[in-house]
């Protein structure tokens, strides 16, 4: 499975600008972090960032006797840049993105904005089914804050194999609710093949069908909701 997030971004200079200083700031042979930049467009930046960390493993052999050994680790982080929304797109990134973020702003005078998404889920499944010209089947989602009484909220889980939308609309008509993700199926080359899209803006997918829907995915996250 592959791992796709989106955030929001507002560049403060010319992506081709960017991806000059990204290039500049190459990973080596002899470097602890950098950049592998793949492509450079006016409107397109693709690559990886990649995070050189040393370390030290211990380990006890049969007789109690300790021996130390140098480990070496490369954490990589894929990542497309847009001009237009959704402007950063992570694949598969690490727990913590917290050097590529820094290194991101530095490389963008500190004048960058970036922002995690807040997906309306329902709407970004329709435009996804209208992008892809399938009918998609939601099969399962998970609700949170489902306000059921003042100062009394649930959780609640909904599986089928028909489409739950229905089901949801029935039993939050009128309460106030968070929709925190969706699982969809949709027929593929004779299979149904199955995607999870959170409301943080993130989504799942067999690898194997990635390149197939990942823009359609990308072009049809709603645009009016971000944490700012």
């Amino acid at each position: 499975m592959k791992r796709v997030r989106w955030y929001a971004a507002e560049w403060p200079i010319s992506l081709k600008t960017l991806g000059s200083r990204m290039k500049a700031h190459a990973f080596r042979a002899d470097s602890i972090t950098g950049f592998i930049i793949d492509r450079v467009r006016d409107n397109f930046v693709n690559g990886r960032y990649i995070e050189k960390i040393a370390y030290q493993e211990t380990l006890t052999t049969p007789f109690g006797e300790e021996q130390v050994f140098d480990r070496i680790l490369y954490r990589q982080l894929e990542f497309n840049l847009f001009s237009v929304f959704p402007n950063i797109e992570l694949l598969d990134a690490p727990r913590s993105t917290q050097g590529y973020v820094g290194k991101l702003m530095e490389l963008n005078d500190f004048a960058v904005s970036l922002a995690p998404l807040e997906i309306d889920l329902l709407k970004w499944v329709t435009a996804f089914q209208d992008a892809i010209g399938i009918e998609v089947t939601v099969d399962s989602l998970q609700v949170s804050g489902l306000e059921l009484e003042s100062n009394v909220t649930a959780r609640m889980s909904l599986s089928s194999d028909k489409d739950v939308r229905g089901p949801l609309g029935r039993a939050t008509r009128g309460k106030r609710f968070n929709l925190d993700r969706v699982q969809l199926k949709f027929p593929h080359q004779d299979r149904l093949v199955s995607i999870l899209m959170t409301s943080s803006g993130s989504a799942k997918l067999e690898e194997s069908i990635l390149d197939q829907f990942i823009q359609p995915l990308r072009q049809s996250i709603p645009s009016t909701r971000s944490k700012g």
